[in-house]
Protein backbone atom coordinates (compact mmCIF):
# COMPACT_ATOMS: atom_id res chain seq x y z
CA UNK A 1 0.00 0.00 0.00
CA UNK A 2 2.54 2.61 1.01
CA UNK A 3 4.48 1.61 -2.08
CA UNK A 4 1.61 2.05 -4.19
CA UNK A 5 1.34 5.55 -2.39
CA UNK A 6 5.07 6.52 -3.46
CA UNK A 7 4.30 5.62 -6.67
CA UNK A 8 1.28 7.92 -7.02
CA UNK A 9 3.20 10.54 -5.70
CA UNK A 10 6.29 9.93 -8.09
CA UNK A 11 3.66 10.45 -11.11
CA UNK A 12 1.93 13.27 -9.90
CA UNK A 13 4.68 15.55 -9.15
CA UNK A 14 6.14 14.39 -12.76
CA UNK A 15 3.09 15.41 -14.64
CA UNK A 16 3.40 18.85 -12.33
CA UNK A 17 7.01 19.60 -13.04
CA UNK A 18 5.80 18.81 -16.97
CA UNK A 19 2.95 21.24 -16.59
CA UNK A 20 5.23 23.80 -15.48
CA UNK A 21 7.79 23.23 -18.21
CA UNK A 22 5.22 23.35 -20.82
CA UNK A 23 3.64 26.63 -18.70
CA UNK A 24 7.24 28.34 -18.94
CA UNK A 25 8.23 27.80 -22.22
CA UNK A 26 4.53 28.98 -23.48
CA UNK A 27 5.41 32.19 -21.04
CA UNK A 28 8.51 32.44 -23.57
CA UNK A 29 6.77 32.71 -26.95
CA UNK A 30 4.12 34.37 -25.92
CA UNK A 31 7.18 36.92 -24.46
CA UNK A 32 9.38 36.25 -28.10
CA UNK A 33 6.09 37.05 -30.02
CA UNK A 34 5.24 40.08 -28.17
CA UNK A 35 8.68 41.48 -28.26
CA UNK A 36 8.93 40.54 -32.46
CA UNK A 37 5.60 43.22 -32.54
CA UNK A 38 6.97 45.79 -30.34
CA UNK A 39 10.19 45.95 -31.53
CA UNK A 40 10.41 44.43 -35.42
CA UNK A 41 7.09 45.23 -36.86
CA UNK A 42 6.24 48.17 -34.92
CA UNK A 43 9.48 49.80 -36.79
CA UNK A 44 12.01 49.34 -34.32
CA UNK A 45 14.29 47.40 -37.09
CA UNK A 46 16.05 49.69 -39.63
CA UNK A 47 18.09 48.89 -42.60
CA UNK A 48 20.15 51.26 -44.95
CA UNK A 49 19.16 51.50 -48.03
CA UNK A 50 21.65 53.69 -49.53
CA UNK A 51 22.67 57.88 -49.98
CA UNK A 52 22.40 57.80 -46.09
CA UNK A 53 18.78 56.86 -46.01
CA UNK A 54 17.44 54.30 -43.59
CA UNK A 55 13.69 52.06 -43.90
CA UNK A 56 12.08 50.89 -41.08
CA UNK A 57 10.97 47.15 -41.21
CA UNK A 58 7.34 46.53 -41.10
CA UNK A 59 6.30 50.22 -40.53
CA UNK A 60 3.73 51.24 -42.77
CA UNK A 61 3.62 54.68 -44.76
CA UNK A 62 1.57 57.39 -42.87
CA UNK A 63 -1.14 58.48 -45.33
CA UNK A 64 -3.92 61.02 -44.84
CA UNK A 65 -6.39 61.57 -46.71
CA UNK A 66 -5.24 59.80 -49.21
CA UNK A 67 -1.85 61.82 -49.58
CA UNK A 68 1.77 60.77 -48.51
CA UNK A 69 3.18 62.29 -45.35
CA UNK A 70 6.97 64.07 -46.17
CA UNK A 71 8.49 65.83 -43.28
CA UNK A 72 11.56 67.97 -43.22
CA UNK A 73 13.19 69.22 -40.21
CA UNK A 74 16.36 71.78 -40.17
CA UNK A 75 17.97 74.58 -38.51
CA UNK A 76 17.95 77.84 -40.80
CA UNK A 77 22.14 78.10 -40.04
CA UNK A 78 22.84 74.58 -40.76
CA UNK A 79 24.76 74.07 -43.97
CA UNK A 80 23.78 70.36 -44.24
CA UNK A 81 20.31 71.48 -44.21
CA UNK A 82 21.06 74.22 -46.56
CA UNK A 83 22.25 71.38 -48.99
CA UNK A 84 19.46 69.31 -48.48
CA UNK A 85 16.76 71.28 -49.25
CA UNK A 86 18.02 71.86 -53.23
CA UNK A 87 17.35 67.97 -53.55
CA UNK A 88 13.97 67.62 -51.65
CA UNK A 89 12.75 70.57 -53.55
CA UNK A 90 13.70 68.68 -56.94
CA UNK A 91 12.41 65.59 -55.80
CA UNK A 92 9.16 66.51 -54.73
CA UNK A 93 8.88 68.53 -57.77
CA UNK A 94 8.05 65.22 -59.49
CA UNK A 95 5.23 64.92 -57.68
CA UNK A 96 3.72 67.96 -57.29
CA UNK A 97 4.19 72.07 -58.16
CA UNK A 98 5.80 74.57 -56.24
CA UNK A 99 4.96 78.25 -56.64
CA UNK A 100 6.11 81.67 -55.77
CA UNK A 101 4.14 84.41 -55.29
CA UNK A 102 1.79 82.27 -57.85
CA UNK A 103 4.69 81.43 -60.11
CA UNK A 104 5.33 77.78 -60.71
CA UNK A 105 8.98 77.00 -60.49
CA UNK A 106 11.56 74.34 -60.59
CA UNK A 107 14.76 73.71 -59.46
CA UNK A 108 16.50 74.77 -63.22
CA UNK A 109 14.06 78.13 -63.37
CA UNK A 110 14.84 79.67 -59.58
CA UNK A 111 14.82 83.61 -58.71
CA UNK A 112 18.24 83.04 -58.38
CA UNK A 113 18.86 87.01 -57.82
CA UNK A 114 16.28 86.98 -54.88
CA UNK A 115 18.13 86.75 -51.80
CA UNK A 116 19.05 88.12 -48.87
CA UNK A 117 21.92 87.75 -46.16
CA UNK A 118 18.83 87.80 -43.29
CA UNK A 119 16.95 84.72 -42.71
CA UNK A 120 13.06 85.19 -41.97
CA UNK A 121 12.87 87.28 -45.20
CA UNK A 122 10.40 87.50 -47.80
CA UNK A 123 12.95 86.62 -50.49
CA UNK A 124 13.87 82.95 -51.75
CA UNK A 125 17.23 82.46 -50.80
CA UNK A 126 18.95 83.58 -47.56
CA UNK A 127 22.52 83.40 -46.24
CA UNK A 128 23.31 81.87 -42.95
CA UNK A 129 25.95 82.09 -40.79
CA UNK A 130 28.09 78.69 -41.47
CA UNK A 131 28.25 80.18 -44.94
CA UNK A 132 25.65 78.92 -47.35
CA UNK A 133 23.11 80.00 -49.17
CA UNK A 134 19.77 78.28 -49.06
CA UNK A 135 16.30 78.08 -49.66
CA UNK A 136 14.11 79.72 -47.76
CA UNK A 137 11.28 77.11 -47.05
CA UNK A 138 9.93 80.07 -44.41
CA UNK A 139 9.02 82.02 -47.10
CA UNK A 140 5.00 82.35 -46.75
CA UNK A 141 4.71 82.98 -50.50
CA UNK A 142 6.73 79.62 -51.05
CA UNK A 143 3.70 77.07 -51.37
CA UNK A 144 3.74 73.92 -52.27
CA UNK A 145 0.39 71.73 -53.43
CA UNK A 146 0.21 67.87 -54.64
CA UNK A 147 -2.21 64.96 -55.58
CA UNK A 148 0.15 63.00 -53.97
CA UNK A 149 2.17 64.37 -51.12
CA UNK A 150 1.32 66.08 -47.74
CA UNK A 151 4.84 67.90 -47.00
CA UNK A 152 5.49 69.66 -43.75
CA UNK A 153 8.74 71.34 -42.73
CA UNK A 154 9.90 72.75 -39.39
CA UNK A 155 13.15 75.38 -38.50
CA UNK A 156 14.17 74.17 -35.04
CA UNK A 157 16.42 77.22 -34.45
CA UNK A 158 16.86 80.59 -35.88
CA UNK A 159 20.47 82.07 -37.27
CA UNK A 160 21.07 84.06 -34.57
CA UNK A 161 24.65 82.75 -34.30
CA UNK A 162 26.35 81.95 -31.95
CA UNK A 163 23.24 81.49 -29.31
CA UNK A 164 19.92 80.51 -31.72
CA UNK A 165 17.26 80.54 -30.27
CA UNK A 166 14.89 77.81 -30.42
CA UNK A 167 12.25 78.80 -33.89
CA UNK A 168 9.54 75.91 -34.78
CA UNK A 169 8.68 72.69 -32.75
CA UNK A 170 8.07 69.25 -33.94
CA UNK A 171 4.41 67.75 -33.87
CA UNK A 172 3.69 64.99 -31.39
CA UNK A 173 4.18 62.44 -34.35
CA UNK A 174 7.83 63.90 -35.29
CA UNK A 175 8.45 64.61 -32.00
CA UNK A 176 8.17 60.65 -31.47
CA UNK A 177 10.23 59.58 -34.83
CA UNK A 178 13.10 62.27 -33.77
CA UNK A 179 13.23 60.77 -30.24
CA UNK A 180 13.42 57.37 -31.58
CA UNK A 181 15.67 57.46 -34.27
CA UNK A 182 17.31 60.30 -33.58
CA UNK A 183 18.19 60.91 -30.34
CA UNK A 184 21.01 63.18 -30.32
CA UNK A 185 19.18 65.99 -32.43
CA UNK A 186 21.41 66.05 -35.27
CA UNK A 187 20.02 68.30 -38.63
CA UNK A 188 18.28 67.76 -40.97
CA UNK A 189 16.42 64.76 -39.80
CA UNK A 190 13.89 63.72 -43.03
CA UNK A 191 11.23 61.35 -42.91
CA UNK A 192 9.32 60.02 -46.07
CA UNK A 193 5.94 58.60 -45.16
CA UNK A 194 7.21 57.33 -41.74
CA UNK A 195 8.92 54.49 -42.97
CA UNK A 196 11.94 55.99 -44.18
CA UNK A 197 14.39 58.35 -42.89
CA UNK A 198 17.69 60.29 -43.34
CA UNK A 199 19.56 61.69 -40.34
CA UNK A 200 22.18 64.61 -42.18
CA UNK A 201 22.22 65.68 -45.56
CA UNK A 202 22.37 62.51 -47.95
CA UNK A 203 26.17 61.09 -48.64
CA UNK A 204 25.70 62.35 -52.63
CA UNK A 205 25.38 66.38 -50.95
CA UNK A 206 28.60 66.34 -49.18
CA UNK A 207 32.20 65.39 -50.50
CA UNK A 208 35.14 65.36 -47.65
CA UNK A 209 32.83 66.85 -45.25
CA UNK A 210 32.22 69.18 -46.84
CA UNK A 211 28.26 70.39 -48.88
CA UNK A 212 28.93 70.57 -52.33
CA UNK A 213 27.51 73.67 -52.40
CA UNK A 214 30.45 74.96 -51.06
CA UNK A 215 34.13 76.88 -52.60
CA UNK A 216 37.16 75.36 -51.34
CA UNK A 217 37.72 78.05 -49.04
CA UNK A 218 34.94 77.16 -47.53
CA UNK A 219 32.12 80.34 -48.23
CA UNK A 220 28.88 79.31 -50.05
CA UNK A 221 28.28 79.67 -53.73
CA UNK A 222 25.90 82.25 -54.68
CA UNK A 223 22.40 81.18 -55.86
CA UNK A 224 23.00 81.65 -59.27
CA UNK A 225 26.29 79.59 -59.23
CA UNK A 226 24.30 76.62 -57.64
CA UNK A 227 21.38 76.70 -60.03
CA UNK A 228 23.87 77.14 -63.14
CA UNK A 229 26.24 74.10 -62.06
CA UNK A 230 23.06 72.66 -61.38
CA UNK A 231 22.03 72.56 -65.20
CA UNK A 232 25.19 71.31 -66.29
CA UNK A 233 24.88 67.87 -66.52
CA UNK A 234 27.90 65.85 -64.59
CA UNK A 235 28.54 68.65 -62.48
CA UNK A 236 29.69 67.94 -58.69
CA UNK A 237 26.39 69.92 -57.85
CA UNK A 238 23.83 68.33 -60.38
CA UNK A 239 25.43 64.47 -59.61
CA UNK A 240 25.07 65.65 -55.65
CA UNK A 241 21.52 66.89 -55.82
CA UNK A 242 20.46 64.39 -58.56
CA UNK A 243 21.45 61.26 -56.84
CA UNK A 244 19.82 62.14 -53.87
CA UNK A 245 16.53 63.67 -55.08
CA UNK A 246 16.19 60.25 -56.86
CA UNK A 247 16.37 58.71 -53.83
CA UNK A 248 13.97 60.24 -52.61
CA UNK A 249 11.47 59.93 -55.60
CA UNK A 250 12.01 56.20 -55.48
CA UNK A 251 11.18 56.12 -51.51
CA UNK A 252 7.82 57.78 -52.65
CA UNK A 253 7.22 56.09 -55.39
CA UNK A 254 7.09 53.13 -53.32
CA UNK A 255 5.23 54.28 -50.98
CA UNK A 256 2.80 55.66 -53.37
CA UNK A 257 2.72 52.39 -55.12
CA UNK A 258 4.33 53.70 -58.13
CA UNK A 259 0.81 56.36 -59.12
CA UNK A 260 2.94 59.02 -60.42
CA UNK A 261 4.17 58.88 -63.75
CA UNK A 262 7.90 59.82 -62.76
CA UNK A 263 7.70 56.51 -61.00
CA UNK A 264 8.19 55.06 -64.48
CA UNK A 265 11.85 56.50 -64.98
CA UNK A 266 14.93 54.58 -63.79
CA UNK A 267 15.05 55.30 -59.85
CA UNK A 268 17.17 53.26 -57.11
CA UNK A 269 16.43 50.21 -55.56
CA UNK A 270 15.00 50.57 -52.26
Amino acid sequence: MLLNIKIMMATLKFKLNTLIYMFVALLAVIIIAVLYIVFFVNGSATKSIGNNWFSIDGAAPIINNGKLWVNFAGIEGCEYCAIERYALFDALSNFGNWTYYGKSLDINTLPVTNYSQTPQTNTFFYHAYEGDWTLNFLNPHLLYTSNYINFTSEELYNDQYPNPSPLQSFTPIEDKYATKYDPQGAVPFSLIGGNFFEVGAGSSLVNNGVPIIFAANGIGYIPSYIIGQFNITGSAINKGITQEADYITAMICQDIKNAAPVCSESLPTV
